[in-house]
This record gives C-alpha cells, structure tokens and sequence, in this order.
C-alpha cells in the first residue's frame, strides 16, 4: 500500500475526478502514461460527498492503473 500512498500524494492529479457533463454523474478518468489508453468510471458518490472520499477513489484507480501496466506493459518493458 505504501506504492499506492506514494502514488496518491505524489501524482494524485493524474486521476481526474469531475461531473460528466453528458450524464451529470460524477466520474474518475484516468490515462495511462505509455500507451494513452483513457478510463473512465462512474461514482456512485454524490457530489457533496465527494471531498471526503477523493483520496479514496484515487486509491482504487492507481490500484487499475498497476493493474493495467502490469497486464498491458510489463512484457514490453523486458524485452
């Protein structure tokens, strides 16, 4: 976990989190560094509540973004 801590203090606006206009939900999106693939999720969080619980969602989307690095990356990184 000290990796994701690192990763929130750090870079914590890599993850964007904001009202999608379209739908008037709020969202997280995020892009990967290497390959500039975007995701971007729903919240079910409301917008009121969503300052207390923005440390917590950036958590989640780094823990995807390893995730993703790992399964998308990793065997172009060694070789």
């Amino acid at each position: 976990m000290d990796l994701h801590a690192h990763l929130v203090e750090a870079h914590g606006e890599a993850i964007r989190i904001y009202v999608d206009e379209p739908t008037g939900k709020m969202v997280y999106e995020m892009t990967c560094p290497l390959c500039q693939q975007s995701v971007k999720q729903p919240l079910k969080k409301s917008a009121t509540v969503l300052e207390e619980y923005k440390r917590e969602i950036r958590l989640v989307a780094f823990d995807l973004l390893l995730y993703h690095l790992q399964e998308k990356h990793e065997e172009t990184s060694h070789g």
